[in-house]
């Protein structure tokens, strides 16, 4: 048997960085036999997707479930599709549960979930931070904010960068995935709530 995981990302960073994480959550913290492929990412805009009124969510379900019904061969095979977006200013959970019951009425064949990080997927990255001292620039004494869902993460890991070179900045896309296979999983999981959900949600699977 196999399980395909689809997921539907705003964001290079996400993209460039959802395989590995999701493949250390399965491997790592979850400790799954069961091996999970993580499908090739399909892209979409935060706000169309969010749009009650477009039907950018209704097409990435139905281009996300096309996918995986491609890669199922055997009738045991079966996947799921993971949308993953950042809050930003928003409550993780009324939008998370607004997109997943739209989501639903669209396409009712599909198992969906929906994770959204705290404002955004680098305050992940400050959970764990005291796991990353001294990873690919970050300070020796770097150590995890009392609360580390609120603020911009990016920001604060620009501010832990030049506390090392005044010239570095946070690159998205390459340092994310540095952290994503650096940080401790489940010291991210008890900093963050929504990290957690990320988790419960594969655990469902």
């Amino acid at each position: 048997m196999s399980l395909y995981a689809m997921p539907i990302v705003e964001g290079d960073t996400e993209a460039n960085c959802i395989k590995k994480l999701l493949s250390r959550v399965w491997r790592e913290e979850l400790q799954l036999a069961e091996t999970l492929c993580v499908l090739e990412p399909l892209p979409a805009n935060r706000g169309s997707l969010l749009k009650p009124s477009a039907s950018t969510l209704a097409d990435k379900l139905e281009e996300a479930q096309r996918r995986i019904q491609s890669r199922c061969r055997l009738p045991e095979d079966h996947g799921f599709i993971l949308l993953m977006l950042d809050a930003e200013e928003d409550c993780p959970k009324s939008v998370s549960e607004d997109v997943l019951n739209r989501a639903v009425k669209v396409r009712s064949d599909a198992d969906v979930s929906c994770v959204l990080p705290n404002r955004m997927i680098e305050n992940w990255f400050k959970a764990a931070a005291s796991s990353l001292a001294g990873v690919n620039g970050l300070p020796q004494d770097l150590s995890t904010p009392e609360v580390p869902e609120t603020g911009s993460g990016a920001g604060w890991l620009d501010k832990q960068l030049r506390r090392v070179c005044q010239t570095r900045k946070y690159k998205k896309v390459v340092d994310a995935l540095v952290f994503v296979e650096k940080m401790d999983l489940r010291l991210c999981r008890a900093n963050s709530r929504s990290f957690d959900k990320l988790c419960r949600e594969l655990a469902k699977r």
